[in-house]
């Protein structure tokens, strides 16, 4: 076999998506497939991934691997391959895509500082004042930062420094950082030659003190292994090495991090039974659901290896996730358990830990960076047999992957739209099930229209869970875990009776409030009974709009074109896009009014309102403010589940995933929010949303009721969430989109063009789609349609302007390959939000 003695690296560099560079490997590092390195690149010293490795370079003259960030690789081959397939899709650099693998805390930036070389005449180099001056001021240190020299030139000039390096007035040093390192911990064991304690006397003599002897008799009641740093404090520092000195105990080191230990105790070994079944009783629907599923996971080569559960709010979908989990785990595999936001995974993982005690892995972005990282690396050494978060956990690294659930996989929160790659976990899923073979879990009561299009056509197999189970009526077998929560597993219970109110009709006969009568007098009657309630809108804040009445001005976002939202617990008004914040005012900016009002509905204001219609009642708020600091969330559940909160309101938050049993009434109170907007998704997400939170409702004993509360009752979508009928909306959605060429008939693509000048955004979208236009043409690709330009919705966030251009057709890809776009333009593939 040939030597390789040459990596092919993907850079931490903005260089085309599919880009590598080659580089030689010195004779004194071992480098493999998928080690973190450092490499020099340009004046640079940068982060890369080894992607390959080769016996020759494809140029003539190669620079050497600097370091290697970590001692073993870092990425196996599935993920080196879904990384490239993640470059390929989502056009983004190759080393972003790669770096979605990599642990937290391996961010660490290259350290540089400079220092002149030599004693220098200033004036006679020719120097710009500034650069002279900060030149003088370097010359009377050792060195400096390069960054505060930078600053020093009163401009992040990196050209300037450059120079100076090339004419060797200036030198330059690199460090490279030690990234967040795994913990390790010392632990004492006995030797298998140890004396028994009563032959220490006659194997030692006088040799062996008070301390030492009594730290040998622990370790020998002790039956494992002993931490070196509790022999330190128990026994003082240094008996441990005293005893390592003298032969009677060894060492060992074990990478170990928060609560590892006790996890390892907690749960038995890898691939043995678990807890198992919880004792309660499938109905027929679910039992039909598992064995297909099951099925699929016993059979490596059936196909489809993806599934479609759709089964109503409160059917027991979660019941079928996880017998299916131990299934695979009984197999010696592991899983993966996807939820939409990282407000649900505390209870999920709940669930979870009921069936697989200590062998549930928890990873959201809220952890801390070190709780992040040694969650990571108790993952990737098989501590864990299932990992349970929001999107990002699917790229856990996790081996012998047999299984992979999206629960709620219509939400648009599983697209990443905050970052490169604009990636959609359910397609990720997809390409991973088909380099692993593990089978592929889609649930939802709403399905995503496409999710359904493709389950009809046969890409998925569907299963359905058509009813409402209810409490269990038989309790769970002897010896088997209960699960937290409600049992789901007897006969049929009903769903919420669902109410819509024309809110229309409400003013016509008087009604000014924010709560229609029929809201009001229920949410009373609820609370009378002991019962809790649950109020939604989708809109954080007191007032959406702050206006003055006397000339109509209405105040808005100074770097955003948006209208400034007025928050009372704050007291400010607040951006929603760019989270400015500023003083109400007293006076018009316009014409110095003082007439100044609140204008529209947000979640403080129905907190007010349900406060002076409930006097005396505990009411809560859920939504983005009140979760901010990370903690809220959990403590809000906490206190409803508890029964403490009486009323919970908020945002979409309230409408996923909350399982308790005394909430009987469910109150929206305006449907309308986001049912018109310009976007092809807008029916589908409202009906989505209503259905949702109508499905809190009744888990318990009690009935259930709904109320939906909007100025459109005639639109579809709000008619078929008051029925509660999927059947009713699907149709007509699919058929818009046929008639429209939208998903699911054809591949989209978005281009959103950001400049801080209006004219140069506008002009950049129009100079693309010429480009575009003429690349299909040339292609003879007939099928693809660009629309566009036009401004984005807002036209202007953080003080940059968008317009946009919007791809439709089958082999978009195609159309963009090779080409280049200008700084500034993001390319979203597969699109959630068209604003």
């Amino acid at each position: 076999m040939a030597c390789m003695r040459y990596a092919d690296v993907a850079v931490d560099a903005a260089v085309p998506h599919p880009t590598t560079f080659s580089y030689k490997i010195p004779a004194h590092l071992s480098v493999e497939s998928g080690h973190l390195v450092w490499v020099p690149f340009g004046s640079q010293v940068l982060k890369g991934l080894v992607v390959g490795l080769s016996p020759s370079s494809p140029v003539a003259a190669t620079r050497d691997i600097l370091q290697v960030v970590e001692p073993s690789p870092l990425l196996g081959p599935v993920q080196l391959e879904l990384g490239r397939w993640l470059s390929r899709y989502y056009r983004c650099v190759l080393f972003t895509a790669l770096s979605l693998f990599l642990p937290p805390g391996f961010e660490a930036q290259v350290r540089s500082r400079l220092k002149v070389s030599r004693e220098i005449d200033v004036d006679s180099l020719g120097l710009k004042p500034g650069v002279a001056a900060a030149l003088e001021a370097l010359a009377t240190r050792t060195s400096q930062p390069e960054r505060e020299f930078l600053k020093a030139l009163g401009r992040s000039d990196q050209r300037e420094v450059n120079r100076l390096v090339e004419r060797g007035v200036v030198l330059r040093t690199v460090s490279l950082p030690t990234p967040m390192a795994p913990r390790y911990e010392s632990f004492l064991l006995l030797r298998d030659a140890s004396p028994p304690e009563a032959d220490l006397d006659a194997d030692l003599g006088a040799g062996l003190g008070g301390r030492q002897r009594a730290l040998f008799s622990a370790l020998q009641s002790y039956g494992e292994p002993y931490p070196a740093r509790l022999a330190n404090k128990e026994f003082g520092a240094g008996t441990a090495q005293a005893l390592f000195d003298k032969g009677l105990v060894g060492m060992e080191w074990r990478r170990t991090g928060p609560n590892s230990l006790r996890e390892e105790k907690a749960g038995p070994s890898f691939g043995t039974p678990r807890s198992g079944p919880t004792g309660l009783t499938l109905t027929p629907e679910q039992g039909t659901a598992l064995a297909d599923i099951e099925l699929a996971l016993d059979n490596p080569a059936h196909e489809p290896r993806s599934f479609l559960l759709h089964g109503v709010t409160g059917s027991g979908k979660t019941e079928v996730y996880l017998r299916a989990i131990d299934r695979v785990v009984r197999h010696g595999k592991r899983a993966l358990f996807l939820v939409p936001e990282i407000s649900l995974t505390p209870q999920t993982l709940e669930r979870v830990n009921a069936w697989f005690p200590g062998r549930a892995a928890l990873l959201h972005s809220r952890m801390t960076p070190r709780q992040q990282f040694d969650q990571w690396w108790n993952v990737r050494e098989g501590r864990f047999d299932v990992v349970v978060g929001p999107r990002s956990a699917l790229f856990a690294p996790l081996e012998d992957l047999g299984l992979i659930v999206i629960d709620e996989e219509h939400e648009w929160t599983y697209k990443q739209i905050e970052s490169h790659p604009f990636y959609h976990a359910r397609t990720v899923a997809m390409e991973l099930s088909r380099l692993t073979g593990a089978g592929v879990v889609l649930g939802s009561a709403t399905p995503d229209v496409e999710s359904y299009y493709d389950a009809s056509r046969g890409r998925h197999r569907l299963l359905t869970l058509p009813n409402r189970v209810g409490p269990a009526l038989l309790g769970p077998v002897a010896g088997a875990p209960e699960l937290p929560g409600p049992g789901t597993q007897s006969a049929a219970a009903r769903m919420a009776e669902v109410q819509v109110v024309d809110m229309r009709q409400e003013l016509r006969e008087g009604n000014r409030e924010i709560f229609s009568r029929e809201l009001a007098t229920r949410l009373t009657r609820c609370i009378d009974e002991g019962r809790q309630a649950i109020l939604f809108l989708n809109r954080r804040g007191a007032a959406p709009i702050v206006q003055c009445r006397d000339c109509g001005f209405v105040e808005t976002c100074r770097r955003c074109s948006v209208s400034l939202t007025y928050h009372s617990v704050l007291g400010r008004l607040v951006c929603h896009q760019c989270y400015g914040r500023t003083s109400m005012p007293r006076q018009c900016r316009r014409c110095s009014g003082s007439h100044i009002r609140h204008l529209g509905l947000g979640t403080q204001r129905v907190v007010d309102e349900a406060t002076k219609l409930l006097p005396g009642v505990r009411i809560d708020r859920l939504d983005g403010d009140s979760t901010r600091s990370g903690h809220g969330l959990e403590l809000a559940m906490d206190r409803l589940t508890r029964g403490e909160t009486q009323v919970l309101v908020g945002t979409q938050m309230v409408a996923k995933g909350l399982d308790v049993p005394n909430v009987s009434l469910v109150g929206v109170v305006l449907a309308d929010i986001g049912l018109f907007l310009p976007d092809f998704r807008a029916g589908e997400r409202t009906f989505s949303l209503l259905c949702q939170v109508a499905g809190r409702a009744g888990r318990g004993g009690a009935p259930g009721r709904a109320i939906i509360q909007t100025y459109n009752p005639e639109h579809y979508a709000v008619r078929a969430a008051g029925a509660q009928d999927y059947s009713a909306v699907y149709p007509v959605e699919i058929e818009s989109r046929r008639q429209l060429g939208n998903p699911p008939f054809n591949r989209m693509v978005h281009l959103v063009f950001h400049n801080s000048n209006r004219g140069s955004a506008q002009r950049q979208a129009a100079q693309v789609r010429r480009e575009l236009d003429r690349r299909a043409f040339s292609k003879g690709l007939t099928d693809v349609d660009v629309s566009g330009p036009a401004p984005g919705v807002p036209e202007r966030v953080r003080g940059r302007y968008r317009w946009r251009l919007l791809l439709r057709g089958q082999d978009l890809h195609e159309v963009l390959e090779g080409m280049d776009l200008p700084a500034g333009c993001t390319v979203d593939v597969d699109p959630v939000h068209l604003l």
